[in-house]
């Protein structure tokens, strides 16, 4: 689910974590993780037995191959525009997580995210293992 922190720009929240749970349960293997799939993307900047944390950073332009997350926190470093897309390629929704906001969210399984900003896109994410 994308909580209404990351995409505050959306009136349909809730809408678009249903076409993410749709997307989901439609993809027929798992999908690896963040960091696995899309290093470029993802990197895990510290973690122990229990914990991963991820920095994130999308240049402009750039869009990560489809992944999944477990239940994560996510702090917004810089203000972001963002497209999310099922991991078929579909556009989902497009999203502005602002910076300084703080988020929980559910399991995300299936989704590919896009920076169409001008500026880089950074956020932290801590993932259980």
């Amino acid at each position: 689910m994308l909580p209404k922190a990351i995409l505050p720009a959306l009136p349909a929240c809730s809408l678009v974590a249903g076409l993410l749970c749709a997307a989901a349960a439609a993809t027929a293997q798992p999908l690896p993780r963040s960091h696995i799939a899309s290093p470029e993307v993802y990197t895990v900047i510290a973690e122990n037995e229990q914990y991963l944390v991820i920095a994130a950073t999308w240049k402009p332009g750039q869009k990560d191959k489809p992944h999944a997350h477990a239940s994560s926190g996510v702090y917004v470093l810089t203000d972001c525009s963002l497209r999310y897309y099922n991991a078929d390629g579909k556009l989902l929704a497009e999203g502005h997580p602002v910076a300084g906001r703080a988020v929980v969210q559910n399991p995300i399984a299936g989704h590919i995210v896009e920076n169409v900003g001008n500026g880089d896109c950074k956020l932290i994410m801590f993932e259980p293992k």
